[in-house]
C-alpha cells in the first residue's frame, strides 16, 4: 500500500502542511489500521522520497557534492527539496550550486537523480537525514540517512600532442560532473604556456583562459617553441562565479617524421636471340628440297623469339649447296666456317649492350649417319672460337643438332639434340614450346658488397643534416656508411649527408641466364622514417603501440602509423 501521510519536519519548517493534505491523511488511516487487522503491512517510500542520499566531500576541490533520487520521473513535478542547515531546512535552489546541479533522468533508466554542490565540507549529525522532499499534496517527505565519503581526488587531467603536434588534447576524468548514473557535466577552460621545466601546481597560470571544446582538442600556439615542451592548464568553470581548482601538467611535442618506402629491384638484362641455321641435308628430290629448306626457315624464325626482345637472324649457311643446282647434295669433305661464323657472332655481340648473350647454332642433318670427321673438327673449331668472349661480354653457344640418331654418333657433346628427320616430324610445336618457356634468357645480378641507397639524390639534399632510421626490410639489410672508412651502421639512427648518403649491403638472390620460366625477380623493400624535428627526449607511441620515452633517435623502433 502507498502511503504518505504528514510527518514532523527535523528542524525548522519550511512550511505548514495544506488542510487538504490533512485531510487526506486522515482518509486513509482507517486504511491503514484496517490492513493493520488482516496481517503485516510493508510501507514503501514514495516516488518523491529522496533515497541513496550520498554526502561526499573532494579535499582537493574542497567541496561537497550531495546527491539523491526519486523513482518519479524527471523533472518531479509540485515538488522541491531541501537541504539541512544549521537553522534547519531551506529550500534547495539549483542555481547557487557551486557547479551544475538539478534533477535530471538517471543514466540506468530508474527515476529522477539529482545533485547539489556546496562549497566547503557539509556535515550532519549521524543519524540526521539531510535532504527532505516537499510535495505540494502529500506535504513533507524525509530522506533516508546519508552515507558520507572523503575522496582525495575528484579531477585529474593528462594531456598530449597528436601526431604532427596540429593539436593538443586535454583528457579530463570528472567525479563531480560524471558518476553513473549522474550525469551533470561541468564546461571548462584551458590554457597553454610553453617552459623549459616542471608545471608547478602552486605557480600562476602564464597564459590566458579560453574555453574548451567538447572534442577536448585545441591547436596549440604556432608556431611551436625550440625546445616543444609546454605547460597545459585546466580548471572547471563554476556555476556561482567562485573559485575552481586548477590543475597543470606538463607535456612535449612528439617527432615530426616523414615515412617512405624504398623498393631495390636490380637491374634485369634481357638477352637478345642470335640464331643461326647451318643445313646440311641430303635430298634428291630438288622441289622437295626447296620446300624443306623454306619450312625450317619458316618455322625458326617464326619460334625463335620471346619477351619482345631484339632478334638477330645471322646468313644461313649450306654445307651442301656446292651445286647451285641441288641445294640438299651433301658432299664429301664439307665443313663449317668456323672462324667466319665466330668473328661475324663477336661482331654483333660488341653492338649490343647486355653483358650476357646468347648465339644459337641450329644444324640440321637428314642423313642416318655419323658426321663426316671434317665436318666435325670444324664444329668443334668453331666452338673453342666461341668460347673466348670479347671484353665486357660473356657469349654462350647453344648448338644444336636436329637430326636422325645415326648423325647423334659423334665426338661432339650437343647442347640440345632433337631427333628429326624431316620438316614434317613434330618440329614446330617443340620449338614453340621451346620459345614459350625458355626465351629470353634473362639476368639479374647484384653485388652484396655494393651499397644501395635509400633516398633519391634529390632527397638526399632536401633532407640533409636530418636524421634516418630502417624501420623494416625485407630481405633484412644492414645500414652502411662509406665516411670515414666503410662500416656497418650499428647506431639506431644516423645522419643524413650529401657526401655520404643512406645506405644499405643486402644479400638478394642472383639469376645468371635462367630460362624465362624459371626466372623470379629478386627485390628488396625498406621501409625507412626521417625524423625532421623533436628528434630527442621526445616520448612517442612506436609501430608495436608502446610508449616510446628515451626519444627517437635512440630507439630501433619507429613511430606508429598515423604519424
Amino acid at each position: 500500500m502507498h502511503f504518505s501521510p504528514p510527518q514532523q519536519r527535523v528542524g525548522q519548517s519550511a512550511g505548514q502542511t495544506s488542510p487538504r493534505a490533512r485531510r487526506l491523511a486522515l482518509r486513509a488511516l482507517p486504511i491503514v489500521v484496517l490492513a493493520a487487522a488482516c496481517g503485516d503491512v510493508r510501507f514503501i517510500p514514495s516516488p518523491y522520497t529522496p533515497q541513496h542520499v550520498e554526502l561526499i566531500y573532494s579535499a582537493q576541490e574542497h567541496l561537497t557534492v550531495v546527491r539523491w533520487r526519486v523513482t518519479a520521473s524527471a523533472p518531479v513535478a509540485d515538488t522541491h527539496f531541501e537541504l539541512l542547515g544549521p537553522d534547519g531546512y531551506r529550500p534547495i535552489d539549483f542555481t547557487q550550486s557551486a557547479f551544475p546541479g538539478g534533477v535530471i533522468p538517471c543514466q540506468d533508466g530508474r527515476g529522477a537523480c539529482a545533485q547539489y554542490v556546496v562549497r566547503g565540507q557539509y556535515t550532519v549529525a549521524k543519524d540526521a537525514k539531510p535532504i527532505q522532499a516537499v510535495h505540494e499534496l502529500y506535504g513533507v517527505l524525509p530522506g533516508g540517512p546519508s552515507t558520507t565519503t572523503t575522496v582525495p581526488t575528484t579531477l585529474t587531467l593528462d594531456s598530449f600532442f597528436a601526431p604532427k603536434n596540429r593539436t593538443v588534447y586535454v583528457n579530463i576524468t570528472d567525479d563531480v560532473g560524471h558518476a553513473y548514473p549522474y550525469d551533470f557535466p561541468r564546461p571548462f577552460e584551458r590554457s597553454m604556456w610553453d617552459t623549459s621545466g616542471v608545471c608547478l601546481p602552486d605557480t600562476p597560470v602564464d597564459g590566458p583562459f579560453e574555453p574548451l571544446d567538447n572534442t577536448g582538442g585545441f591547436a596549440p600556439p604556432t608556431p611551436l617553441s625550440e625546445l616543444g615542451t609546454y605547460c597545459v592548464a585546466t580548471r572547471p568553470v563554476p556555476s556561482d562565479g567562485g573559485d575552481s581548482t586548477v590543475l597543470k601538467v606538463r607535456i612535449a611535442t612528439l617527432p615530426e617524421v616523414v615515412k617512405g618506402e624504398q623498393q631495390y629491384e636490380p637491374p634485369i638484362e634481357y638477352s637478345p636471340v642470335i640464331y643461326q641455321v647451318v643445313l646440311d641435308l641430303d635430298i634428291p628430290v630438288a622441289d622437295r628440297c626447296a620446300e624443306v629448306i623454306r619450312r625450317i626457315e619458316d618455322v625458326t624464325g617464326r619460334y625463335m623469339k620471346g619477351g619482345g626482345v631484339p632478334v638477330y637472324k645471322l646468313p644461313t649457311i649450306n654445307l651442301a649447296a656446292e651445286d647451285p643446282l641441288m641445294p640438299c647434295a651433301q658432299v664429301t669433305g664439307r665443313t663449317m666456317p668456323a672462324a667466319e661464323m665466330a668473328q661475324a657472332v663477336k661482331q654483333l655481340v660488341t653492338t649490343l649492350p647486355g653483358k650476357h648473350q646468347q648465339y644459337h647454332l641450329m644444324y640440321f642433318n637428314n642423313i642416318d649417319a655419323p658426321l663426316p670427321i671434317p665436318l666435325v673438327t670444324s664444329i668443334e673449331t668453331l666452338l673453342a672460337y666461341m668460347a673466348g668472349s670479347p671484353p665486357g661480354y660473356e657469349i654462350q653457344t647453344y648448338h644444336w643438332l636436329f637430326g636422325p640418331f645415326g648423325a647423334h654418333a659423334s665426338e661432339i657433346v650437343w647442347w640440345a639434340y632433337w631427333l628429326w628427320l624431316t620438316a614434317d616430324d613434330n618440329f614446330e610445336h617443340d620449338l614453340g614450346e621451346y620459345s614459350a618457356t625458355t626465351l629470353p634468357y634473362t639476368t639479374q645480378f647484384h653485388d652484396p658488397n655494393e651499397p644501395v641507397d635509400i633516398l633519391s639524390p634529390e632527397d638526399t639534399a632536401k633532407y640533409a643534416g636530418k636524421q634516418i632510421k630502417i624501420c623494416t626490410s625485407v630481405p633484412q639489410v644492414n645500414p652502411w656508411a662509406t665516411l670515414p672508412f666503410q662500416h656497418v651502421i650499428s647506431d639506431p639512427s644516423w645522419q643524413i649527408t650529401v657526401a655520404d648518403p643512406p645506405a644499405y649491403l643486402v644479400s638478394l638472390p642472383n639469376h645468371i641466364v635462367v630460362e624465362t620460366s624459371h626466372f623470379v625477380d629478386s627485390v628488396a623493400v625498406v621501409d625507412y622514417e626521417i625524423c625532421t624535428n623533436y628528434c630527442k627526449n621526445h616520448p612517442y607511441v612506436t609501430a608495436s603501440g608502446e610508449g616510446e620515452m628515451n626519444g627517437w633517435n635512440t630507439s630501433y623502433a619507429c613511430t606508429g602509423s598515423d604519424y
